[in-house]
């Protein structure tokens, strides 16, 4: 049953969130599996120590990293919201320009048709001019603006990542101890957001595995 659970929590491991960067990760789980299978007997007792500490370092991980995500997003519409005045006020100077020189297309003589093209190429000009500076200025703000957001991201991402894979690292490890040698490791405390704190004492328990000829006779039978 343990087995089935840790299962579980694996293949819910790496469907919830990416684990594409964590190879050491991904190694201690499939060793964990590994030995769960070949000792039945201690997976009873091993698993239930160890199965909400990872489901634990699981939901953190994904919590902390979709708040990463949704921070970069939100700054991303603020800066949006930043500039919409500036993008309306761009759009409303090119369509009353297009709508100029549409006019002057629907001239039918000729010299109406280029006097009014005369005309409203030289009034669009400065206009033109004024867009194209604060198309510009605008472009170059939102650019440094994004790169900004992108390294925030990058930096939040990496940083709980790093949180993540030390802690499962230790809990797989843990696990893998327990499951080879019957000794029960305590997982140490989670580790608190933006604060810093001593590693806990891990003591260990030895498990008394008593022998089980039946139970060993059983899982050798099975073909």
């Amino acid at each position: 049953m343990w087995t089935i659970t840790f299962i579980v929590l694996a293949v819910a491991s790496q469907g919830a969130f990416s684990l594409s960067g964590m190879p050491a990760v991904q190694r201690q789980m499939g060793d964990a599996m590994i030995r769960a299978m070949a000792s039945p007997e201690r997976s009873t007792v091993c698993f239930p120590i160890y199965a909400q500490g990872i489901a634990k370092a699981n939901d953190k991980y994904e919590l902390a990293y979709n708040t990463c995500l949704d921070n970069a997003a939100n700054s991303q519409k603020l800066v949006e919201n930043e500039v919409a005045p500036d993008r309306a006020s761009l759009r409303s100077d090119g369509e009353g320009i297009c709508a100029t020189f549409d006019k002057c297309a629907n001239m039918e003589l000729s010299t109406d048709f280029f006097e009014c093209y005369l005309d409203a190429s030289g009034s669009s000009l400065s206009t033109s001019l004024d867009m194209q500076s604060v198309s510009k200025t605008k472009l170059q703000y939102v650019n440094l603006r994004y790169q900004t957001i992108q390294f925030d991201k990058d930096f939040c991402t990496d940083d709980c990542t790093n949180i993540y894979v030390k802690e499962s690292t230790t809990l797989y490890s843990q696990l893998e101890e327990c499951l080879k040698t019957g000794e029960v490791v305590s997982p140490p405390a989670p580790e608190p957001t933006e604060t810093t704190t001593l590693e806990p004492e891990m003591t260990t328990t030895a498990i008394p595995t008593p022998p089980q000829p039946e139970l060993f006779l059983k899982f050798a039978a099975i073909p």
